[in-house]
């Protein structure tokens, strides 16, 4: 258990340096506060759409995806890597949690009890602030998947989610290597099918390449044509 369950505080954390609490060493209360670090495997379920809401995960390595169920096929919210933050829509609204999320890779993730979270927005400003452009941003990637599922044709659909895949942070993490065609269809809310059908057409038109698993975009420009006319 003690592999896959640590119990810690920020000052004896390893990754202090690169956390939001870097921001905030001046509120010991919440710095002392005792913090679960714990562990998921690829495939693992962090969190089950339906439960209540007891605390705020915070992932300090890895990669997840965020999705909900549906009765045929799952839709693909966004996916989370390091320094993102899991449940905090239900901070101060619902204590259930509307979406599940799962490790696509190993990852880390820092449990902390929902109130602490409370107390610090109040105690810290710029902690209130990161907060709010966390969630504007957060609110964008909403309206953007809003606007995939219900507006854009499949090519659009599936040139939207290869231009989100192709963000830095997930080139950083070599985003194919963890990522499935059915997660790619569940991202882009279409067919497995229709991804397949899609990649090759795209891939004989020299958009992108196809080696294995991974993806490389090779003309950008017209990418973002498809995805934009829909």
């Amino acid at each position: 258990m003690d592999r896959y369950i640590v119990k810690t505080d920020c000052n004896s954390c390893y990754a202090k340096e690169q956390c939001f609490v870097r921001r905030i060493k001046k509120v010991d209360d919440f710095v002392n506060l005792r913090k679960n670090h714990i562990t998921y495997r690829p495939g693992e379920t962090i969190i089950k759409e339906g439960t209540r809401v007891t605390e705020i995960l915070y992932v300090t390595e890895g990669l997840v995806k965020v999705y909900i169920e549906g009765p045929e096929r799952n839709i693909i919210i966004k996916l989370l890597t390091s320094h993102d933050f899991i449940g905090l829509t239900s901070l101060f609204g619902d204590d259930t949690f509307y979406f599940s999320a799962s490790a696509l890779k190993d990852t880390k993730v820092c449990s902390i009890e929902l109130q602490s979270i409370k107390n610090l927005i109040t105690q810290c400003c710029e902690f209130s602030r990161e907060l709010s452009s966390w969630y504007c941003e957060n609110y964008n990637i909403m309206l953007t998947k809003c606007l995939n599922l219900g507006l854009r044709q499949l090519h659009g659909k599936l040139a939207n989610t290869l231009l989100y895949l192709n963000k830095e942070k997930f080139r950083n993490d070599d985003i194919f290597n963890y990522i499935s065609r059915k997660d790619l269809a569940e991202l882009s809310g279409i067919a497995m099918e229709s991804v397949v059908r899609i990649l090759s057409e795209f891939n004989s038109e020299k958009i992108i390449e196809l080696k294995g698993k991974r993806i490389e975009i090779l003309d950008l420009g017209r990418l973002k044509v498809i995805s934009q006319k829909g």
